[in-house]
C-alpha cells in the first residue's frame, strides 16, 4: 500500500468513526468510489478521484470536513480538488512518493566529561566502577545499569564518559546517548506521522535498536504512557541482541510515577546503584581536581578547601561554583592568596547547606524512640497502636526531609517494610504536617533533638 492509500484509509477511517455517514452508503459511494492520488509540490493541493456523480456531490457537499480531516492527519493544509477517475492517470506520479526518511538526531558528549576526571569516593565508586566496566565487555552481565541519586552528583558525567571512552577504545561501537524527555520527543514526533507514513515508528524503532550501547538520562522524565508502549519494544530488542542499557534517575526505580510496572520491573532486573552525596574525603578531592585544571594561579588555602568541602557538599555542582566565586572574586580583587576570612565574606550570602555527612538513618530511629518512649523492637515491629504508627512516620517523614533516603533503604531500616507502605507512611506524614498541630510539634522536636547532637 503507498503512502497516499495509506493517509486516505485513515481519513476515511477518522471520518467514518465519528459517524457523520451511515455505514453501508459511505462504503458504497466513498469508501470504495474514492481515491488520493497525489500532493503538489508545495503541498497545498491533494488530488481525489472519485468514480461516480454521487460520490462528486457527496464529497464536494462534505468538503471542508474531508479537507479539515485530511490537513490534521497530513500535518499540513490542504485543498481537496476531485478530478474524474478516468482523468485522474494523467495527475498520478509516475513514481509513487517515498516514506518520510526519520532521522534521529544524537545528542553529543561533552569532552570534558571522562573516567580520568571523574572524582571516585564512597559515595559513587559502585556506579563509576558499573560504568567503566561495561565499556570492556563484550557480553554484559549487568544489563541494564540503573544509576540514581539527586540531581548534582555525577550521573550525567558518568554517561558521558561512557560515550568519550567508547569513542576512542571501540569506535566501531554505536553509542546512542540522549536526555529521556528528548528521547520522548523523537517516539511521539514518529507517532504523529504515522498516519502518513505509514512505518515512521518502526523506523524510529528499528534506528533506536541497532545501537551497541543505549544510555538514557534522567528515565524519570519518560512518563508519557502513550511513549513508553514504543520504548518497551525498543528496549526489549536492545536487550535481546545483548546491547548495552544505562540508565540515570533521580529516584530508585521502584519509586518512579507515570512509569509501567513492566518497565520498572525491567529497569529493576539488572544492576541497580546509588550515587550519594560527596563524603569529605571526596568532596574535597573534586576541589582539588577543579584547581588542578584552572589557569588561576592565585592561591588557595587548605582550610579554604576543607571549609567547602564542609558546607557544600550535597551538591557537586554547587560545590566547584562555590569555588567558581572565589576564584571569580579573587580576579575583581587581586588577593595574594584565597585565605579562609576571604572565602567566609565572599560566601556569607550564599545559603548554606548543612553538613549532615554524620546524621543516619539509626541515628533518627534512636532519636523517635527515645522521644516517645518505645524499643526498636516496637517501631519496626507489626503493632498498628496510634503512638507507634506516629513515630514511624514520624522516622519516615524525617528520613526524606533530612537524608532524602529512597523509599527502599527507608523500608530496609524499618523492619524490611516494602516500600509502597513508606511511600504511604510518607504521604499521610505529609498530610499530618498540614493538618495535625501535635504531629508537627512532636516532628519538630525530635529534628531539635538530631540538630542540636
Amino acid at each position: 500500500m503507498t503512502s497516499y492509500q495509506e493517509l486516505w484509509k485513515n481519513v476515511l477511517k477518522s471520518i467514518e468513526d465519528a459517524h457523520f455517514f451511515k455505514g453501508e452508503v459511505f462504503n458504497t459511494w466513498i469508501v470504495n468510489k474514492t481515491e488520493l492520488v497525489n500532493i503538489n509540490d508545495d503541498n497545498s493541493t491533494a488530488y481525489v478521484s472519485y468514480g461516480s456523480t454521487v460520490t462528486n456531490k457527496v464529497v464536494s457537499d462534505n468538503k471542508e470536513l474531508f479537507e479539515a480531516t485530511l490537513s490534521e492527519l497530513y500535518g499540513s493544509t490542504l485543498a481537496i480538488l476531485l478530478v474524474d477517475r478516468k482523468e485522474a492517470d494523467s495527475i498520478i506520479p509516475q513514481t509513487q512518493p517515498s516514506v518520510k526518511a526519520i532521522k534521529i538526531e544524537q545528542t553529543p558528549f561533552d569532552e570534558n566529561y571522562t573516567f580520568e576526571n571523574f572524582v571516585q569516593g564512597y559515595c559513587n565508586q559502585e556506579a563509576y566502577a558499573a560504568c567503566l566496566s561495561c565499556c570492556t565487555q563484550k557480553k554484559h552481565i549487568f544489563n541494564p545499569i540503573m544509576i540514581y541519586g539527586n540531581p548534582g552528583l555525577g550521573k550525567t558525567h558518568l554517561l558521558h564518559a561512557i560515550g568519550n571512552f567508547l569513542k576512542k577504545e571501540r569506535p566501531e561501537v554505536k553509542v546512542f546517548y540522549a536526555y529521556a524527555g528528548d528521547l520522548v520527543k523523537i517516539l511521539l514526533d514518529a507517532m504523529r506521522t504515522k498516519n502518513v507514513y505509514g512505518n515512521a515508528v518502526e523506523q524510529v524503532k528499528e534506528q533506536l535498536a541497532s545501537y551497541d550501547y543505549f544510555l538514557i538520562d534522567d528515565v524519570q522524565n519518560l512518563n508519557q504512557s502513550s511513549s513508553q508502549e514504543v520504548f518497551f519494544s525498543v528496549y526489549n530488542q536492545l536487550i535481546s541482541h545483548n546491547a548495552q542499557i544505562v540508565m540515570t534517575s533521580d529516584m530508585h526505580p521502584n519509586e518512579l510515577k507515570g512509569i509501567q510496572d513492566r518497565l520498572v520491573s525491567r529497569f529493576s532486573s539488572g544492576l541497580v546503584t546509588n550515587i550519594s552525596k560527596p563524603e569529605f574525603d571526596t568532596s574535597k578531592a573534586i576541589l582539588q581536581k577543579k584547581l588542578e585544571k584552572s589557569e588561576d594561579t592565585v592561591l588557595v588555602q587548605e582550610d579554604v578547601l576543607d571549609y567547602l568541602a564542609s558546607k557544600f557538599s550535597d551538591d557537586v555542582r554547587n560545590l566547584e561554583g562555590s569555588l567558581n566565586k572565589l576564584l571569580f572574586n579573587a580576579i575583581i580583587e587581586h588577593p595574594d592568596v584565597i585565605d579562609l576570612e576571604f572565602a567566609q565574606r565572599i560566601l556569607m550570602k550564599e545559603p548554606v547547606i548543612l553538613n549532615q555527612n554524620e546524621l543516619t538513618m539509626k541515628q533518627i530511629k534512636k532519636a523517635v524512640i527515645s522521644f516517645y518512649g518505645f524499643t526498636y523492637k516496637d517501631i519496626e515491629g507489626k503493632s498498628r497502636q496510634k503512638n507507634i504508627m506516629n513515630a514511624r512516620q514520624v522516622f519516615v517523614y524525617l528520613c526524606r526531609e533530612m537524608l532524602h533516603k529512597a523509599y527502599v533503604a527507608i523500608g530496609q531500616e524499618l523492619g524490611n517494610r516494602d516500600h509502597t507502605t513508606i511511600l504511604s507512611s510518607y504521604e499521610r506524614a505529609c498530610q499530618k504536617m498540614e493538618t495535625d498541630p501535635a504531629f508537627k510539634l512532636a516532628v519538630e522536636k525530635v529534628k531539635a533533638m538530631l540538630t542540636s547532637q
